[in-house]
């Protein structure tokens, strides 16, 4: 019951501090790496003990699975050059650099567990970078080579600490080329189990009934390949990762429903915000102990080798992308999609390369061995201080150093959205044509409408003459009191249904309620002007229905509102009726 009780405590704190990061504005991974610091200096802590075998099998293959289901075979084959660039050769650079500067300023440090410690710095967090870097509205290129880069960096991050480990365990050396190997024969099996799981997880997904088993297919598939791939020692990392782009490659994304794709969003992102959350909290309080047991002087020390060994880290990253910058502009060509433009661009890469949970799980995955038991606890102390110091600082301060820089994401350049809605359009309107002849022409007239607004863009407001601009105010404001009225009026719907919810079989309810908020976010979307929808809304058609039930069974089978206030669109459908 022990461990029951604080994992609903930690579940809870995550849901109480991300609330409060939403009232203050800041980006949810640095409140996790907040309640990770709190859990840390709690003072009458209960004892835990984690099996460092099991932290990376349960915390790592769903986050991993978050990042590989936003990739496709197109973007990495597009993108090969920033996948070798960063997340191996980057990776590497750094996890090497860290490690010489772990032996070089901490007292006792050994080659492996230096290693281990440059292993467990190396890779930025990408679930990190995307939550900060995003919302600050830095340019899509440089957040797409950002995430790039944290596709698969875990995977060359966890084959060198695995190499560190086994020289930690062995009293051995590290063998480069053992290592070397290790990660080519784990790639090349890793791409195999990764693309089996994958496909067999689509198929098994495409042939299930309803939203909630699909959903469940999605969160078995991880840790499955995951166990799987780590059992023939190959990459569990790469396999997961290679298994999510195949899962959801074209032929089985366009087998779903709407419903499918917006709870699958939903359920994801629900499950790696408590995941986080949870890893951040236990690990802390496991950690606590060391820091309780440690001299406070030796405490500070190892604060301030974090601290330089966090500079190093940044300076190895400002060099790299200083670099592939410098080289662009000789070739006057970019290195690679996505590659910065500009030395501010560099920066604002350099200071996204936030830390995050796989270097935390990984710290506390360095394993307790006779003779090591002081070296692990300084090495997994450093491992924090650097987290704190690359993921609070730039997550706090990023937005300032985007708006000094001035990169910002130029609208002008996304091309990408108005190509897609006219390739929306194009392909509605051609089998529109091909059925027209089976539809009535009133009903192939509103389809039609529909199609047309697809690419309707609010940036043709912004080029219209000053004399309609007044009137485009006071449309922008009858349509702000439409939506005021409209959500007072769905609300009293609303609350009038669950009021009535004793009364009523649940299912009905919940029907009823489900219809009620289906009906409100098509409106919501409508109104938004983020498809600029005809004014057909669904209340024609649910009156054209009630017509065509009072016909058929009678005006005494369906209770009429009295003295319902009148409504444009009762009167325009009225008058079709007449003409």
């Amino acid at each position: 019951m022990l461990y029951l009780s604080i994992i609903v405590l930690i579940l809870l704190a995550t849901v109480i501090m991300v609330g409060v990061g939403d009232r203050l504005n800041l980006p949810w991974p640095v409140m996790m790496t907040i309640l990770g610091v709190g859990a840390l200096l709690l003072p009458d802590r209960p004892h835990l003990e984690i099996d460092s075998e099991i932290i990376l099998p349960i915390f790592l293959p769903p986050l991993l699975w978050a990042i590989g289901v936003k990739f496709s075979w197109g973007t990495l084959k597009r993108r090969w050059r920033s996948v070798l660039l960063y997340s191996v050769l980057l990776t590497t650079a750094s996890a090497l650099a860290v490690a010489g500067s772990a032996m070089w300023w901490v007292p006792g440090m050994t080659v492996a567990m230096a290693l281990a410690i440059g292993a467990a710095i190396a890779p930025p967090d990408p679930v990190a970078v995307e939550a900060v870097a995003e919302p600050v509205g830095i340019p899509r290129r440089l957040i797409g080579t950002l995430q790039t880069e944290g596709s698969f960096n875990d995977a060359i991050s966890l084959v060198l600490f695995h190499a560190a480990i086994h020289a930690i365990d062995h009293h051995e050396k590290v063998d480069p080329l053992k290592v070397l190997w290790d990660f080519s024969f784990g790639a090349v099996v890793a791409v195999v189990v990764g693309y089996i799981f994958g496909w067999l997880g689509g198929y098994v997904r495409q042939k299930a009934h309803g939203t909630v088993a699909r959903s469940a297919v999605t969160l078995v598939i991880p840790f499955g390949v995951y166990l799987v791939a780590e059992s023939v020692h190959a990459s569990g990392v790469i396999a997961v990762v290679i298994a999510a782009v195949q899962f959801t490659s074209t032929k089985y994304l366009v087998a779903l429903e709407a419903e499918d794709r917006l709870s699958n969003a939903s359920f994801w992102q629900v499950i790696e915000l408590l995941l986080t959350g949870l890893a951040f909290g236990l690990i802390g309080l496991q950690a606590s102990e060391i820091i309780y047991q440690a001299d406070s002087t030796r405490l500070l020390n190892l604060f301030c080798y974090g601290t330089l060994i966090s500079l190093v880290a940044i300076a190895v990253r400002l060099l790299w992308f200083a670099a592939v910058w410098m080289l662009g502009n000789l070739k006057k060509t970019p290195v690679h999609e996505g590659a910065p433009g500009t030395f501010a661009e560099v920066i604002v890469m350099t200071w996204s390369g936030m830390r995050g949970l796989v270097t935390l799980i990984l710290a506390l995955s360095i394993p307790t061995v006779a003779g090591t038991e002081e070296l692990r606890a300084d090495s997994i102390v450093v491992v924090i201080s650097v987290l704190f110091f690359t993921m609070v600082l730039p997550g706090l301060t990023l937005p300032f150093v985007v708006n000094v820089l001035g990169v910002k994401a130029d609208h002008s350049e996304d091309n990408a959205v108005p190509e897609l809605l006219e390739l929306a359009q194009h392909a509605a309107l051609e089998v529109l044509q091909e059925e027209a002849r089976a539809a009535s022409p009133e009903t192939y007239r509103r389809v039609k409408d529909m199609c047309t607004a697809i690419t309707r863009r609010d940036d043709i407001i912004e080029n219209l003459p000053d004399e309609y601009k007044p009137k485009m105010q006071a449309l922008k404001n009858s349509r702000e009191e439409y939506t005021r009225l409209r959500d007072v009026a769905m609300t009293a719907a609303q609350h009038e249904v669950l009021s009535a919810q004793d009364r009523y079989d649940p299912n009905d309810v919940y029907r009823v309620i489900r219809k009620l908020d289906i009906l409100s976010q098509a409106d919501t979307i409508r109104s938004n002007n983020n498809f600029v929808l005809p004014a057909m809304p669904a209340g024609a058609v649910a009156l054209e229905r009630y017509r065509l039930l009072r016909e058929h069974l009678g005006t005494s089978s369906i209770p009429l509102v009295e003295n319902a206030p009148s409504s444009p669109l009762v009167t325009s459908v009225d008058s079709r009726e007449k003409n």
